[in-house]
């Protein structure tokens, strides 16, 4: 019996409703994402990066996270915008935090991305089950990326950005590959076991990297 059908079959012998289930366990995750971004909690190494890795490209970003040019294209099609709070846009418009999501109250956020499940549009367009993402991992999971070596600024899939050293977007690239051939052997032998890199290999490429709050520092 598959995880879907056990879960199923264990929600009706216990009456319980296996859609508010799912319900709850995204609720968690997103709560325990916001109790982790102000410092409450500490959450697994990776956890946000998986989250990204399973949702990208349903990614949207601040003013912060978007490059010059498409960030003035952007705020030109949004028009008037209310102050205090962030303005989200998915690269194409504004969009906005739903209401029943908890990020939606904030008023900062630790990073100037986020990840969603589902967009849904009436007045306004608003994303649902929405995690804040960190620049690592859009920068291991995201999509193209571009490196601007005398601006020191990186560009993900052409719109995203963010403030690294050429070093540092090159080292992601290599654990890109690395990832990636990894994926590919497990996929064509899953029963076969895969020696992963060496401890020091991930060492030196971890140590390699400044902090992480520097990528979202952008130079004007």
């Amino acid at each position: 019996m598959n995880g879907v059908k056990a879960a199923q079959q264990f929600c009706s012998s216990y009456f319980l409703s296996n859609s508010v289930m799912y319900m709850i366990r995204d609720m968690r995750i997103q709560f325990g994402t916001l109790l982790a971004d102000i410092g409450l909690i500490n959450l697994p190494t990776g956890h946000q990066a998986i989250l990204c890795a399973g949702l990208y490209p349903s990614v949207a970003a601040t003013e912060e996270g978007i490059g010059g040019t498409v960030l003035a294209s952007l705020k030109q099609k949004a028009g008037f915008t209310a102050k205090g709070r962030p303005v989200w846009y998915d690269g194409r418009r504004e969009v906005h935090i739903h209401p029943s999501s908890i990020n939606c109250s904030l008023k900062a956020f630790q990073y100037p991305f986020l990840v969603f499940l589902e967009k849904v549009e009436t007045n306004k367009v608003f994303l649902r089950d929405t995690t804040i993402v960190s620049p690592y991992s859009i920068l291991l999971f995201g999509g193209t990326i571009n490196i601007q070596h005398q601006t020191g600024l990186v560009t993900i899939d052409g719109w995203l950005k963010m403030a690294a050293p050429a070093q540092t977007a090159v080292l992601f690239k290599e654990l890109r590959l690395t990832l990636h051939s990894i994926l590919e052997e497990l996929i064509r032998k899953p029963h076969k076991k895969t020696t992963p890199p060496s401890d020091m290999f991930w060492r030196h490429e971890i140590i390699s990297f400044p902090s992480e709050n520097g990528c979202t520092k952008h130079k004007k």
